[in-house]
């Protein structure tokens, strides 16, 4: 079949959108895929001029029924079009539902560690176990809503088709909860809109942990060695837990609630919200799987050495203290379809403002790393 036949075969909606950002080198079918060899227009450095080029087509089918993919293929670029999933409808049943049995289970999680007589008689009498609950609940959603907000703002901004969050609820002792996650119905359409989608969740939920953290340790109680001593022998049911603190809280302490080598600093329950907080932003920022961080790095350093990269991941975790969530990346790694998402347009580099946010991306891990294992 000739060029005109194929063309007047396909749908001019992806032709006439494809035609005003490329030029149209062969329009053919990849079995029952409509492809188009192209050319970028004007002169000067081929993926300079394409990279913005096929971002304009991307926005040009926002809308359609149609996505573009953008592959290099025999020294030319060949766009296949896609059709783009169904939006289809949300009743948000579900998400409130979750949200709801989460809130319980927070909320349980909370008062569990406020109802201990240390803080319910001699730390803070006349204060019901139940309004400090009510705080570390409210802490708690806040830093998961605010890190899965961040997704979705991102993925609006974006075009990303993606869901409301879908809150996990878990025992008492892990918080009350497992965190949150967003379905993202389509790719993104390029490795900048990875990055940004990986990056924003963590760093929106990282700026909401240091103002619970802040809040949280304003609420702790400096106490002598001696007095400690001597509640341990009075309630010996309770236990005192030295709790490894990542550099941010170290810090956040240091300011607020200093210590001297004769003190011990007793963490309300608000201030073990943030200390979740942190262990939430550093293991999804680990560099492996579909974690945040593991869409930060495919899109730094593209999907083969992003593989490499996952296993280093994983020994992190092990090496960290968080040996089931190691072995559960572990299992996803191997299975069909655990790598990353692939961008659309997955040619293009990141560009010079996403490169520089790499060392934003670092500095997040090494002030919310909280290594359950001592170094």
């Amino acid at each position: 079949m000739t060029a005109p036949a194929l063309e007047k075969e396909m749908d001019h909606v992806y032709l006439d959108a494809v035609g005003r950002h490329f030029e149209i080198v062969k329009p053919y079918w990849e079995r029952t895929t409509p492809t188009i060899i192209v050319k970028t227009r004007g002169e000067g450095y081929r993926e300079y001029l394409m990279k913005p080029a096929f971002k304009a087509l991307a926005d040009d089918l926002h809308g359609t029924p149609y996505l573009a993919r953008i592959r290099w293929i025999i020294n030319n670029y060949h766009i296949s079009i896609l059709n783009r999933p169904p939006a289809g409808e949300e009743d948000f049943v579900r998400n409130k539902l979750l949200f709801g049995a989460t809130m319980l289970t927070v909320l349980f999680d909370g008062y569990l560690r406020s109802n201990n007589p240390i803080l319910t008689q001699e730390l803070m009498p006349g204060v019901p176990a139940i309004l400090n609950a009510i705080i570390f609940t409210f802490a708690i959603i806040l830093i998961f809503g605010v890190h899965e907000y961040g997704h979705k703002y991102i993925a609006e901004r974006r075009g990303i088709n993606a869901s409301q969050p879908y809150f996990i609820p878990a025992p008492p002792g892990m918080g009350g909860t497992l965190g949150a996650v967003i379905a993202q119905r389509e790719p993104p359409v390029n490795r900048d809109a990875l990055f940004d989608l990986g990056l924003a969740g963590p760093l929106a939920g990282f700026v909401v942990t240091i103002l619970v953290g802040i809040l949280g340790v304003s609420l702790s109680f400096i106490v002598t060695n001696t007095q400690a001593t001597m509640w341990m022998i009075e309630y010996s049911n309770i236990r005192f837990q030295i709790t490894p603190q990542p550099i941010i809280l170290e810090m956040i302490i240091n300011w607020i609630k200093p210590t001297l080598e004769n003190e011990v600093l007793i963490l309300h329950p608000v201030a073990f919200a943030a200390w979740v907080g942190c262990i939430v932003t550093s293991i999804n920022l680990i560099p492996s799987w579909q974690l945040d961080g593991g869409h930060i790095i495919r899109a730094f350093v593209g999907r083969e050495t992003h593989k490499i990269i996952s296993v280093a991941g994983v020994l992190l975790l092990v090496i960290s203290g968080y040996m089931f969530m190691g072995v559960l990346v572990a299992f996803f790694l191997m299975r069909p379809g655990g790598e990353s998402v692939e961008p659309l347009d997955d040619l293009s580099g990141l560009s010079v403002s996403r490169r520089l946010g790499m060392i934003l991306y670092v500095i997040l891990i090494l002030l919310s790393l909280v290594s359950l294992i001592p170094m």
